[in-house]
């Protein structure tokens, strides 16, 4: 039986804050409300290969559709079809496990901003960061 492989992305929570970072992030956040502090995940740079790789089966794909030669059909016909049976079940998977982590940090980011608005000493941090880590289970 054949595997299927695809990259599966998972989302490492960072380490919890320190009280140094915490009264930083406050001070910032008492500066400025609405920055954001969830870091950029780039689409373009994740998967890149697999855009060019698409693009190049698309493009065979078409040659191969204008029936010009059989010899033609074949030479841009295969590639196209093993680029597209790949991106159905490897790109498809990464796809969504990628979206699946981009879920799971910008909800972790967006909670950790909020406890720390919320909060208005280190202590108060930390015990509402415990009671969120223990009403997850």
């Amino acid at each position: 039986m054949a595997k299927i492989q695809y990259t599966s992305y998972i989302f490492n929570k960072p380490p919890d804050l320190s009280e140094k970072e915490y009264k930083i992030m406050k001070e910032l956040f008492n500066d400025n409300p609405k920055l954001n502090i969830n870091p950029v995940s780039s689409f373009n740079k994740t998967f890149k290969v697999e855009i060019i790789f698409l693009g190049i089966g698309i493009i065979c794909g078409l040659i191969a559709s204008f029936d010009i030669a059989n010899w033609l059909n074949l030479v841009f016909g295969i590639p196209s079809f093993i680029i597209g049976i790949t991106f159905v079940f490897s790109f498809i998977p990464s796809f969504f496990s990628y979206l699946g982590f981009l879920s799971d940090k910008s909800n972790y980011y967006s909670n950790l901003k909020k406890d720390i608005i919320k909060t208005s000493t280190f202590t108060d941090y930390i015990n509402l960061r415990e009671k969120r880590r223990w009403s997850q289970f």
